[in-house]
């Protein structure tokens, strides 16, 4: 018999991390691979530049795991 799952259950947020939390994950992250990486290149127009901070910490695994 297939599990009926109601709209409320389907249409609730996922239990995650906070943009506060993200962000400073993120930050120690990169800190850890670029130890001299500025915050300030993360923030612009009074907010953090999260997307910014994804792509790049992609960009510093991906030179760590192959050595690019």
């Amino acid at each position: 018999m297939a599990e009926i799952i109601s709209e409320e259950t389907a249409e609730s947020e996922p239990v995650g991390k906070t943009n506060l939390e993200e962000r400073q994950d993120l930050w120690n992250k990169i800190q850890k691979f670029d130890p001299e990486a500025s915050a300030m290149d993360y923030y612009d127009n009074g907010g953090w530049d999260l997307e910014k901070m994804r792509s790049d910490l992609k960009v510093l695994l991906e030179k760590e795991r192959f050595g690019r």
